[in-house]
This record gives structure tokens, C-alpha cells and sequence, in this order.
């Protein structure tokens, strides 16, 4: 006789939660790595802040994880994300062929530029699985991840952008 495995809810809100966590985890990885390596100082404190960022997100995720995701639901539900969609192109496509630096040499914007593209994979997910949940809560939940993915993309344009 087989037995069936039916995903519950909260099963469902579980493994999801460990897809975030996983995602976070590895962004605040090659953040603290890249930071390590960076030699340009607004590099290195924009990868810092990024970092910063991202491990609070792993806290909080692993906070969900333990004590469950109402605490959460109830405060994200007070606010309202309002963002536009993320630009996703890299930065330096405007340089001349005949520029002495370009996003593959200057080693400023391949580090923007790998933030940038690790950042907008991140908010892509979140959207993915808040466009898709059947749950309202998730839908809220994964919302207010693709938010703070969103507010990460602008910071990365901003500090980037004097490069």
C-alpha cells in the first residue's frame, strides 16, 4: 500500500519559505565574497549595505520559519508595495567601442553589473510565486520580497549610476 503525500498548507509555506531562504542565502554570500575582493571603496560599501540587506531577509525568513508566518502577514499587511517593475539592463551598455573601459573590464561595473542581474533574478522569483500563489498569504508574503528585492535594484542604480 502507497501513501499518498498531500502538501498542506502549511507544508506548502514551509518549503516555500526554504526557497526563499535558499535564495537569500546564496545572494548573501556572493555579497560578502564580492565585498571581500572589491577594491573600490563605494563597491565594497555598496556590496556591504547589499549584504546587510540580504542577511536581514535571511533572519527574518528563518524567524518565519520557526515561529510561523502571521506575525509577518499582519504587519506586511498594513502597508501597500507600490513599486514599478525593476530595469534590468546592465550598466556600461552606453560606452563606445573605442572607451578604455568596458563592463567586462572594469572591474566596478561587472561587480554592479552581477549585483544587478543576482538582484533582478531575486525579484523575478518573488513575483513568480506571488503571481502564482493560491494562498493571499503567500501572495503578501512573496509581494513584500519582490519589494525589498526592488528597493535593493534602486539602491545598486544609485551608487552605480557615479561610475
Amino acid at each position: 500500500m502507497y501513501t499518498v503525500f498531500q502538501m498542506t498548507e502549511a507544508t506548502s509555506h514551509q518549503h516555500l519559505l526554504k526557497l526563499a531562504l535558499t535564495t537569500a542565502a546564496n545572494q548573501y554570500d556572493f555579497y560578502l565574497k564580492a565585498a571581500d575582493a572589491a577594491v573600490t571603496p563605494q563597491v565594497k560599501a555598496l556590496l556591504m549595505v547589499l549584504a546587510d540587506t540580504e542577511g536581514e531577509l535571511v533572519d527574518r525568513i528563518r524567524l518565519m520559519m520557526a515561529t510561523g508566518i502571521l506575525d509577518v502577514i499582519e504587519e506586511v499587511a498594513k502597508d501597500t508595495f507600490s513599486y514599478e517593475d525593476p530595469d534590468p539592463t546592465p550598466f556600461g551598455m552606453d560606452r563606445t567601442p573605442f572607451a578604455t573601459s568596458t563592463p567586462d573590464t572594469d572591474p566596478r561595473l561587472y561587480v554592479c553589473n552581477r549585483a544587478l542581474e543576482k538582484e533582478f533574478s531575486g525579484f523575478t522569483f518573488y513575483k513568480s510565486i506571488s503571481s502564482r500563489a493560491k494562498s493571499e498569504v503567500i501572495r503578501r508574503l512573496f509581494e513584500y520580497f519582490a519589494y525589498i528585492k526592488s528597493e535593493q535594484i534602486q539602491r545598486i542604480r544609485r551608487v552605480c549610476a557615479t561610475f
